[in-house]
């Protein structure tokens, strides 16, 4: 009884509640890539400026670098998001496992370093290490982006 219940709703018209969660979906498909492509621009410079930082001898301040890793977590949260929404667990591997992955292992692994980094009792020191985590992030970020759209490429 239940099963033919079940059939019944998944056969039924789309409700307003369905076709609001396509909409959002359609959003986050438009938004998610490009959204990407700025994070990926902002912690590049927020690496260079950290570099610099070091160079100069400023003091420590964490504030660029957790904007930077701020934004990150909202562009991994979309995507875990539309990830959720879409479906995405029954596309291709790259997509459905692997470019995810690699979203929240940029974030660990620069939340880690930057937090190491405001431990760290030289501000050069800290500064270099911060900016050496956002390269890392970057990297993982970039190959992220790399896998994704050589999925999309393939399908």
């Amino acid at each position: 009884m239940r099963a033919a219940a079940r059939l019944r709703f998944a056969l039924r018209p789309a409700t307003p509640l369905r076709s609001e969660v396509f909409v959002v979906t359609e959003l986050l498909l438009l938004v998610h890539p490009w959204l990407g492509y700025a994070v990926s621009a902002l912690v590049l410079v927020a690496s260079l400026a950290a570099f610099k930082r070091a160079k100069d001898g400023v003091e420590f301040r964490a504030g660029l670098y957790r904007g930077a890793y701020l934004l990150l977590s909202v562009q991994v949260l979309l995507g875990i998001v539309l990830y959720g929404l879409g479906g995405y667990w029954d596309a291709a591997p790259l997509i459905a496992y692997v470019h995810p992955v690699l979203g929240v292992l940029a974030l660990g692994a620069g939340q880690a370093l930057l937090a190491r980094a405001r431990k760290t009792q030289m501000a050069a020191d800290a500064h270099r290490l911060a900016g050496r985590g956002l390269l890392i992030t970057l990297l993982l970020v970039i190959i992220s982006i790399g896998v994704a759209s050589i999925a999309t490429t393939l399908t």
